[in-house]
């Protein structure tokens, strides 16, 4: 390269950063939503002063698109303002029976109460339920058990499962259910070897799920493998369709019976402890005025820890068991007894009045769940621009949103991503076909901007969309 032409090259490097640097907020703004490829796209964006809670530049703000992931922070606000920072859910384990020299003669029974964390492979450091038994069933002084192990899954009724959820999604480890007795992230990994008829010749479930079977309903394509998956929960079965060769498979797959793979774990953790089980049914069916005691009663970790890592991993489930235990703790409030069937819609009300008691117009917030996986969510950028500013400025207990929500890094394409302001932004994101969204701080330790972005029907890639908005949030912080 000649002196000339390096000295060009010095010239455009400067231009180019300074142009980064003269962008104001609304510049940016139009300079996102300019692009080609959102052209028939539905765009809404917000950048909010925090200091002065106003808006500095916007794009269609009252527009409802929807949101993805992005609603995981707001059940994660209302679960911070209505049962603060170091709520914990609380699984008690029972003995119904008596103790006689060591003897246990009853049933061991494991209440749930919708703790989404239990055995789960995301939070390795909490206590884990089964050692627990086994070393409270040790403290009592117990050699033998005759009985059985009961998972009670009652405390929430059937559908586990948002009814705004697309069936096609309940399948899939995004789509697992919420229920009373989760375990083990409510999640399977299912390895099965098709047959040239397209039949299951062989299959294993890990972790172990007594009951739950693998069924096939695909046709059988010498030259394509094109399998999906749903969940009957009448046999149960994981029910595989589509087309197949004969070849074996491994995939990861939503458990519709968490309960039975929780009793089956404490079975062999007793049987390996050296103490004694022989399965009794007539004593488990026939313990119903026996003596109960209180064995176990676990604890989860404390709800800042399970949002932080529901928000780093946009975890589905996680997020949807808070908003059904905001939406329990508003029945339980009111003095009733038995736990409503739509115990989500009482969940969406009791988020949206806790809103409205900050001064938050919730008019344009339509919330089916807690996890963004409906495609009903929707919510317009105003909204998110008024709760986050709300939120900027309210500690629980010392605990910020903005401090358990993940940083850019990766998260917004290769520019952000290259620039030192990945470091400096935090934000939840948001996909889906034809979605893509973004809402977060800057910068991450005393935020002085809030911003929501909303991109649904784009025409690129999901990877271009991400990257433009990137370079938009770069052009929008770059020098501030």
């Amino acid at each position: 390269m000649t002196l000339k032409q390096t000295f060009i090259t010095i010239v455009l490097t400067i231009l180019t950063t300074l142009r980064l640097v003269a962008y104001t907020p609304q510049e940016a703004v139009n300079k996102f939503v300019s692009n080609s490829s959102l052209r028939y796209a539905s765009i809404g964006v917000q950048v909010i002063d925090l200091d002065s809670a106003k808006s500095i530049a916007s794009f269609h703000p009252d527009q409802a698109n929807i949101t993805a992931s992005t609603m995981k922070t707001v059940v994660s606000s209302a679960a911070l303002g209505l049962m603060g920072p170091h709520f914990r859910f609380e699984t008690p384990v029972y003995l119904d029976g008596e103790i006689c020299d060591g003897h246990f003669k009853g049933n061991i029974v494991i209440c749930g109460t919708g703790d989404p964390t239990l055995g789960s492979v995301f939070l390795p450091n909490q206590p884990n339920i089964t050692d627990e038994i086994i070393a409270a069933l040790r403290y009592q002084g117990i050699t033998e058990i005759e009985g059985a192990i009961i998972g009670d899954d009652s405390f929430y009724s059937f559908p586990y499962f948002d009814e705004d959820w697309d069936v096609g999604d309940l399948a899939f480890d995004y789509g697992a259910a919420v229920h009373a007795l989760s375990f083990h992230d409510n999640l399977v990994t299912v390895s099965y070897t098709m047959d040239s008829r397209g039949r299951v010749a062989s299959s294993a479930i890990t972790p172990p799920v007594p009951g739950l079977k693998v069924l096939s309903r695909c046709r059988n394509n010498r030259g394509r493998n094109a399998i999906t998956a749903y969940l009957d929960y009448s046999v149960p079965a994981l029910v595989l369709t589509g087309e197949t060769t004969a070849k074996t498979h491994r995939d990861t797959y939503a458990n519709p019976t968490p309960a039975p793979m929780l009793v089956d774990s404490v079975e062999r953790a007793i049987k390996a402890s050296g103490i004694r089980y022989r399965q009794n049914l007539e004593v488990r069916d026939n313990m119903e005025h026996a003596m109960r005691t209180l064995l176990v009663l676990h604890k989860s970790p404390e709800l800042t820890e399970i949002i932080t890592s529901l928000l780093d991993r946009s975890d589905n489930m996680f997020a949807h068991a808070l908003l059904r235990a905001i939406g329990t703790r508003d029945w339980e409030t009111k003095g009733m007894e038995n736990m409503p069937s739509n115990l989500d819609v009482v969940g969406v009300n009791a988020v949206k009045h806790w809103l409205e008691l900050q001064g938050i117009n919730t008019d344009p917030l339509f919330m089916r769940d807690g996890s963004g996986l409906a495609r009903a969510n929707k919510a317009s950028v105003n909204f998110f621009g008024d709760m986050l500013s709300m939120m900027a400025h309210r500690t629980f207990d010392g605990v910020r949103l903005c401090d358990l929500m993940p940083k850019a890094a990766g998260r917004a394409g290769k520019t952000l991503k290259a620039n030192p302001l990945s470091d400096q932004i935090v934000l939840k994101s948001g996909s889906m076909r034809h979605v893509q969204c973004f809402v977060g701080y800057y910068p991450c330790d005393e935020p002085r901007y809030a911003f929501a972005v909303l991109v649904n029907n784009f025409t690129c890639s999901q990877s271009s969309i991400r990257e433009q908005i990137g370079t938009f949030l770069c052009n929008l912080f770059e020098g501030k």
